[in-house]
C-alpha cells in the first residue's frame, strides 16, 4: 500500500524532476527539524492538513507531499475527483484534493465538490492545498460562495500551514492548529521570523497538545524529532527511502517486524 502512496505523493509534483522530500525542505530552511517533528507527531496522531500560500510557486504542493509522507504505512492514499464516489471503504485512508479550486486539472475540487470533499474527514482524513496567506483567508474562502463547507467541517480540520516565497527563499510563514472549537479558529504555534530567517514557538499550550496527541500514537515529538536527524544524517532524500524509513518507525512504535515496502 505505501508504495502505491508514494504513486498518489509523486502525482502533485508539479515541477518536474524528483519530488522533495523532508530532508530537502529542511535543507533548504522551508522548515526546520523542532518544526517538522511536531508535523510528523501530528501526522501520526491522524491530523488531516492543509497547506496554503497566495501566490503559486511557493511550493504548497511540495509541502503537503512531505506531510503525505509521514502517513502510517497501512493508510492509504485516494486521489479525490468526485466526492458523491468516495465511500467508507473500510480501511484507512487519506483522501487527497491537489488543489481547492476552480482549474479543471487532476484533483482539483471547487463548489459543491469541494464542500463534500471536506465532508469526507468523517470517513478517514483529509488533505489539499489551497490559494490563501492567512488561516483566515484559507476559512473565508472556503465558507464562502466559491466552496460552501460547513462551519463544523472546517472546524474538523486539524492542521493549517501557510507559506511565503521571499528573495528566493520559500518558507513556512506559520503553521495553525485547530482550537478545538466548533466553529472554524487556527491558533498560530509556529512561525517564521523574517529578519532572523528562524522559526519561533509561539504557543507552548499548542506544543503540549500535540504531544499529548503524539504519545496516543506511540511517536513523540522527541521520538520524531530523533528520526527526522537521522534522515538527514543519513541524507535519506529520495521519496521512496523517506517512505521505506518512516514505516519501519511506524513498525518499531508498534512493536511489529519492519516490512520491506518495495516488494
Amino acid at each position: 500500500m505505501a508504495m502505491g502512496n508514494v504513486r498518489e505523493i509523486e502525482s502533485l509534483n508539479q515541477r518536474g524532476g524528483r519530488m522533495l522530500s523532508v530532508v530537502d525542505l529542511i535543507e533548504d530552511g522551508t522548515l526546520d527539524v523542532p518544526t517538522a517533528a511536531v508535523l510528523l507527531s501530528l501526522t501520526a496522531a491522524g491530523a488531516s492538513f492543509l497547506t496554503a500560500a497566495g501566490p503559486g510557486g511557493v511550493g504548497k504542493s511540495t509541502l503537503l507531499a512531505v506531510l503525505l509522507s509521514f502517513l502510517p504505512p497501512d493508510e492509504r492514499i485516494v486521489t479525490v475527483t468526485d466526492p458523491a464516489h468516495a465511500g467508507d471503504s473500510g480501511e484507512a485512508t487519506c483522501w487527497l484534493c491537489h488543489e481547492i479550486g476552480a482549474g479543471h486539472w487532476y484533483g482539483y475540487l471547487w463548489g459543491r465538490r469541494a464542500a463534500d470533499f471536506f465532508a469526507l474527514n468523517n470517513s478517514g482524513r483529509i488533505a489539499a492545498t489551497l490559494h490563501a496567506d492567512t488561516a483566515e483567508e484559507a476559512v473565508d474562502q472556503l465558507l464562502g460562495l466559491g466552496v460552501g463547507a460547513s462551519e463544523t467541517d472546517i472546524a474538523a480540520i486539524d492542521v493549517l500551514l501557510t507559506m511565503v516565497r521571499t528573495g528566493g527563499k520559500r518558507r513556512v510563514s506559520t503553521v495553525y492548529i485547530s482550537s478545538g472549537a466548533e466553529i472554524p479558529r487556527f491558533e498560530p504555534m509556529v512561525t517564521w521570523d523574517p529578519h532572523g530567517d528562524r522559526f519561533e514557538v509561539l504557543s507552548a499550550k499548542q506544543v503540549a497538545r500535540v504531544q499529548q496527541c503524539a504519545e496516543r500514537s506511540s511517536i513523540t515529538i522527541e521520538r520524531a524529532t530523533e528520526f527526522i536527524k537521522n534522515l538527514i544524517s543519513d541524507h535519506t532524500r529520495y521519496l521512496e527511502d523517506v517512505v521505506q524509513a518512516v514505516a519501519d518507525l511506524y513498525c518499531a512504535s508498534r512493536g511489529s517486524a519492519p516490512a520491506d515496502l518495495r516488494k
